[in-house]
């Protein structure tokens, strides 16, 4: 019989379900016991109480070898205690034999890591290395395996603007759900991929002054141009291009311009004189 919400009792029915798919989730141990082993007692009472210990950070699943045999022979448990560890389907670590507490402690701990600081550390070594396909290949697995932590993306994008893989990186954001890509930094990054495509298409800058020079404004036209003078530092004159097309269109290209005025905002810092006196403009503009 199950002990709490978080020490289940693993069976020939219930053992992909409770431990594999589980896993997919978080981190799952299974105990393999057997009532005639003293050893693996220990071991369980040791488990069952680190499980109530941490509270559900992790799942125990207790298998009693002597009714469960198909599960053990699966798995390959030949002595007891055995203990073993389930992330994403597969076990990632085991243990054959009572051991002291710490070493329980320890190897619980390093896989109670979560998946996303994984994926980024791993991604960042390969990056460091100069094995840049491989930490794109790393995040995008990881985006797929974590889909709602979007420090995944975020970092994915980021490496993929640095390769200048600008379409791959649009293609990214855009598989993102809606609301997700309004979140601060996805925001930021899909702004900054908006003024590195209108400034890469530019291919006359005189013609383009002159259109943006007409009247009624052309608000396509400006936000190149402000794109032309963000790719150059100079921001002020990017701001006044951006409040232009706000003026006329607050929702331009799905909200494009005030992205751009945010990111702007953000690559300057708070206490910018530019941000103090163009914040409140952008205030006036969209209330």
């Amino acid at each position: 019989m199950a002990d709490s919400a978080h020490i289940l009792e693993g069976t020939e029915l219930n053992f992909d379900q409770l431990v594999l798919e589980n896993s997919r989730r978080g981190l799952v141990l299974v105990d393999f016991w057997a009532p005639w082993a003293g050893p693996s007692l220990r071991q369980q009472r040791l488990l069952k109480r680190l499980a109530d210990e941490y509270r559900g950070r992790f799942l125990l699943v207790t298998v009693n070898t002597d009714q469960q045999k198909g599960i053990a022979g699966r798995f390959g448990v030949k002595s007891l205690p055995s203990f073993k560890l389930f992330r994403n389907g597969k076990v990632v670590e085991e243990i054959h034999g009572m051991q002291p507490e710490a070493d329980y402690r320890s190897i619980v701990d390093r896989h109670l890591i979560p998946l996303g600081d994984k994926v980024r550390l791993a991604a960042g070594r390969a990056w460091d290395q100069g094995d840049h396909a491989r930490a794109v290949q790393v995040l995008a697995e990881g985006a797929m395996a974590e889909p709602d932590n979007l420090d995944i993306p975020a970092m994915l994008v980021k490496l993929l603007m640095r390769l200048e893989r600008f379409e791959e990186a649009r293609e990214v954001q855009a598989a993102l759900p809606p609301e997700a890509r309004d979140t601060t930094e996805l925001a930021t990054l899909r702004a900054h991929l908006d003024f590195i495509t209108a400034a890469r298409a530019v291919d006359d800058e005189p013609a383009l002054l002159a259109r943006a020079a007409q009247s009624p404004p052309d608000l396509a036209a400006h936000f190149q141009v402000a794109a032309l003078h963000l790719v150059r530092d100079e921001y002020e004159a990017a701001l006044q291009a951006l409040i232009v097309v706000l003026r006329n269109d607050r929702e331009f290209d799905d909200g494009a311009a005030r992205r751009g005025l945010l990111a702007i905002f953000d690559t300057l810092g708070g206490d910018h004189e530019l941000v103090k006196r163009y914040r409140g403009e952008l205030a006036r503009l969209i209330h």
